[in-house]
């Protein structure tokens, strides 16, 4: 009883100060810190911890089934200029939780895992592609094209052991994947894991899953070790790299041929 009293006492502190010291010093730490980190790598940076991308944003890269607008939550929204590129990106979760089943007409809630959970980008080019190209990793059972589309292999047997690539056209996504940007995504994906991506229609998708929150100020220790950002900047330095390339990559842009 003795031993376990300091963990009790500190359970019970850690309850009181969440809802009164917790969540103005999370808040202040990360308005303090995104911002800076990120000022040098995009222009007119907005932040918004409580904001999060849009259902219509996870519907519209036809990643994932379909999940109810209200059963997509987020935060740590960041929004800014690449270029002629608006981006945004943020952590976000859609669909999961406790559900009724009827089995045998007896309810019963069962916890479902969610559809996706991580961090998720969109890159709008402002400029039409004549195409749509949606990948994914192989073992990523939850994703599905939501429309027809064709099963492309890529000729990069590195980048094509990897990912599955449905294209609305073939030459499209020959064009649009190229050697850069297959190879900068193997790297990765065989780096720190897996994540899907899509090119619909003049905008960029990109899903990194991971349940962790990749901004949480530790209650102990440095907040000044490099380690604590080093996933979340490693993830938004891979995002905008690809951007960069698809940027580049005039044939995408109303010129293939």
């Amino acid at each position: 009883m003795h031993l376990l009293a300091p963990v009790a006492a500190g359970a019970a502190l850690a309850g009181w100060l969440t809802p009164m010291v917790l969540y103005p010093f999370k808040t202040r730490f990360k308005r303090e810190l995104v911002k800076p980190l990120l000022e040098g790598a995009l222009e007119a940076v907005a932040y918004a911890p409580l904001g999060s991308v849009s259902a219509l944003d996870l519907e519209a890269s036809l990643l994932f089934k379909p999940v109810a607008p209200e059963e997509v939550t987020g935060e740590d929204l960041v929004v800014g200029q690449r270029g002629e590129a608006t981006v945004r990106f943020s952590e976000v979760r859609a669909g999961g939780g406790l559900r009724t089943k009827h089995p045998l007409g007896q309810d019963r809630l069962v916890y479902q895992p969610p559809v996706f959970q991580g961090l998720f980008f969109v890159a709008d080019f402002n400029k039409p592609s004549p195409g749509i190209v949606v990948a994914y990793p192989k073992r990523w059972l939850l994703a599905r094209p939501q429309i027809e589309l064709e099963r492309v292999r890529m000729e990069d047997p590195r980048f094509e052991r990897r990912f599955k690539v449905f294209a609305s056209n073939r030459i499209f996504a020959f064009y649009a994947l190229s050697p850069t940007f297959m190879e900068t995504l193997a790297a990765f994906a065989e780096r720190a894991g897996e994540v899907a991506f899509s090119i619909v229609y003049g905008k960029f998708y990109l899903a990194v899953p991971g349940a962790k929150n990749r901004l949480e100020p530790p209650l102990f220790g440095s907040l000044y070790s490099p380690r604590l950002y080093q996933s979340f900047l490693a993830e938004v330095e891979l995002f905008l790299k690809l951007v960069g390339e698809l940027r580049l990559n005039r044939r995408i842009w109303g010129q293939m041929s």
